[in-house]
């Protein structure tokens, strides 16, 4: 997995990411919004705060999330 782009939605205090799993390769990418409570459900570390994590933490928390959930669209790039 390869995260393209990730911020803190101040509006709904998720996190906003995008990024792309190996099928997608360098033609597609795919977008999730994670509200503070599922990255605290699925992160494999304490979360407190959205604005210190970083691109590992997300990945194992996608990873642990995409087990129980669909992957998001593809969108071209």
């Amino acid at each position: 997995m390869k995260i393209r782009d990730y911020y803190l939605n101040e509006e709904t205090s998720g996190l906003y990411i995008e990024f792309s799993t190996k099928q997608d390769g360098e033609d597609f990418y795919r977008s999730i919004e994670l509200t503070f409570d599922n990255v605290k459900y699925y992160s494999p570390e304490i979360i407190e705060d959205l604005s210190e994590i970083d691109e590992d933490i997300i990945k194992d928390t996608l990873d642990n999330y995409f087990e129980d959930h669909d992957l998001p669209e593809e969108t071209m790039l």
